[in-house]
């Protein structure tokens, strides 16, 4: 059987092909809706406004795109009046600490958590090292100075640790034969 080519047609008695124009007649229209507005029309910023006068009656054209009339200082303000100078409401300066009385530090200095940990560690014969070390030394020295101002510091070189130390500086001689020399 010889071979044969196909064709593009349904056949007599398949859908007919229409043309393009055939075809946009029998297509259904689309409804038509009104265009929402969205601005002003088309070249309005370049159109010359009309203005009426309320104190003549009658219309005057005015242009959008001429500016103010009012005169603008070439020079600024403060070129012109150098006599003039606006002084600042506040100043800068640094913050000062608070004045602490004595008393106050004192306690600031014996409830510092952060010495009475170092001081443990000095207890425990443990040698400190770098801040650690300057600032158990700054604190301590400060203790020092307080209690001493205050009139707190045990004077310790008064009173001798060792009592035989005490016994050999003691001079029995003026004790047991008087006040002779």
């Amino acid at each position: 059987m010889t071979r044969q080519k196909k064709t593009r047609s349904a056949g007599p008695n398949g859908q007919r092909h229409l043309s393009a124009d055939d075809i946009r007649k029998t297509r259904q229209p689309k409804e038509q809706t009104k265009k929402k507005g969205a601005g002003l029309k088309s070249g309005s910023r370049n159109s010359v406004a009309v203005v009426s006068s309320v104190s003549k009656g009658e219309s005057v054209k005015k242009d959008k795109r001429l500016g103010s009339k009012k005169p603008i200082a070439l020079v600024p303000a403060d070129a012109q009046q150098p006599a003039l100078q606006i002084q600042p409401k506040a100043s800068l300066a640094k913050a000062k600490p608070l004045a602490l009385t004595p008393e106050q530090e004192l306690a600031l200095i014996e409830n510092d958590g952060y010495l009475q940990q170092l001081l443990e560690r000095v207890e425990q014969e443990e040698i400190l090292t770098g801040k650690d070390a300057k600032y158990f030394n700054a604190k301590t020295a400060r203790l020092e100075q307080l209690l001493q101002q205050l009139g707190l510091a045990d004077d310790a070189d008064d009173e001798p640790l060792d009592p035989l130390a005490a016994f050999e500086r003691k001079d029995w001689r003026k004790d047991l034969l008087g006040d002779e020399d």
